[in-house]
């Protein structure tokens, strides 16, 4: 019984995970932060698909989440960066290089032929 429960508790959590960056550019604005602090115009070169309204509410979702901050640095001009959290950025950076490295593992399948694998 006690599986069962770790199970569950394991499930949960991982849907907690997967409920915070399940925006449509959550996880490419993770990706794009993950050397340095981005403004929005980086990201809006960096994800050319998306909208700045999409960008916009991605990054208010991952803000409320605490997993991004938002840092206003403007002086005379309007100069805002997103950045990590401090005590979430060890963590979300390990799973981004594991999506990355597992990314690379489907790429590497896809493009032997399937008569092959």
């Amino acid at each position: 019984m006690q599986a069962y429960h770790e199970c569950a508790d394991y499930i949960q959590r991982v849907s907690g995970v997967k409920t915070v960056i399940q925006g449509k550019w959550s996880l490419e604005i993770l990706c794009a932060m993950r050397t340095e602090p981005v403004c929005l115009s980086r990201l809006m070169r960096l994800i050319p698909q998306a909208s700045k309204k999409a960008l916009r509410a991605n990054l208010r979702s991952l803000e409320s989440a605490r997993i991004v901050v938002r840092r206003d640095l403007s002086d005379t001009l309007l100069h805002v960066e997103y950045d990590f959290v401090d005590d979430t950025r060890v963590t979300v950076w390990a799973i981004l290089d594991h999506l990355a490295v597992w990314g690379k593992i489907l790429q590497a399948r896809a493009k032997v032929p399937p008569s092959q694998a």
